[in-house]
């Protein structure tokens, strides 16, 4: 299938709710486990859920919608996996922005729900095509995908040799760069690029501004080195590890243990701090 050149949803489907009519048909293609009985425009509450079905992976619930993916999609299928006691949840769009792949993967880290989101992309012949941008590290599809790999840079860290904060599932070769950790509606991530490895800090929820600058004063310039790393959408604080990174194959136990030693001392401060 050729898709080098897409076309929006909006022009195919007329409304959402055809789109999820149409999605409802073809859940296979989602690619997220088995499931049957589909029901769009389905009642949670005093709302309606795009869709939900069940089947023998349990329960799933799907929001989706036309364009980049917002927040309030996001908090409507936050609401409606927890109010249908979902197995699976699943945001289809066409486009997210870095946020919302970062929140999607701290979900995973800490929720038993398997939390998706899926690029829906069209051709010139109105075919679709269905692509994970966020998924869980081990999921429902693992045994039916077995070349799917896992980062060896990652995997002494989650098998906790440096430190249990950061253990936890295997990191997808899709998600190489980092691995998350959530206190109070911040993000506490470990990134390691070709070059250089360092701790990143995302603020969400509200007023982010005013609890980024509140959380900062913990971190003293005099005893720590930072820098702000804004968006028009996301605020982020990066704090530099080592001029090292993937290259370095023979410093990884040394980049690994500056990251960890590092990202949960930051991650102590601000537990300790009840800000």
């Amino acid at each position: 299938m050729n898709l080098q050149k897409t076309k929006p949803l909006s022009s195919i489907y007329d409304r959402e709710e055809n789109f999820s009519a149409d999605l409802a048909d073809n859940l296979d293609a989602l690619n997220v486990g088995k499931f049957e009985d589909p029901e769009t425009e389905a009642n949670v509450g005093t709302r309606k859920a795009d869709i939900v079905a069940t089947g023998g992976d349990g329960t799933l619930v799907v929001e989706n919608q036309f364009g980049k993916a917002n927040w309030d999609h996001w908090g409507r299928l936050e609401a409606y996996a927890r109010l249908k006691e979902a197995d699976v949840a699943v945001l289809v769009a066409e486009d997210f922005e870095e946020l919302m792949i970062v929140t999607c993967n701290l979900r995973n880290e800490d929720s038993k729900v398997n939390w998706y989101l899926i690029q829906a992309q069209a051709n010139s012949h109105n075919e679709l095509s269905f692509h994970h941008v966020a998924r869980p590290a081990i999921d429902i599809q693992t045994e039916k995908h077995p070349e799917v790999g896992y980062s060896e840079f990652w995997q002494p860290i989650r098998d906790g040799k440096f430190g249990g904060l950061f253990a936890g599932k295997p990191v997808p070769l899709s998600n190489d760069s980092w691995i998350p950790k959530s206190i109070n509606n911040i993000g506490v991530c470990l990134f390691v690029t070709n070059q250089r490895c360092y701790v990143q800090l995302y603020f969400e929820g509200d007023n982010p501004f005013e609890r980024r600058d509140s959380i900062m004063g913990l971190f003293p310039e005099s005893d720590y080195s930072y820098d702000y790393n804004d968006s028009p959408k996301q605020i982020r604080v990066q704090f530099p590890a080592l001029d090292k990174g993937k290259n370095d194959r023979e410093d990884w136990d040394e980049i690994r243990e500056k990251l960890v030693n590092m990202g949960t001392e930051i991650y102590n401060k601000i537990d300790e701090s009840g800000l």
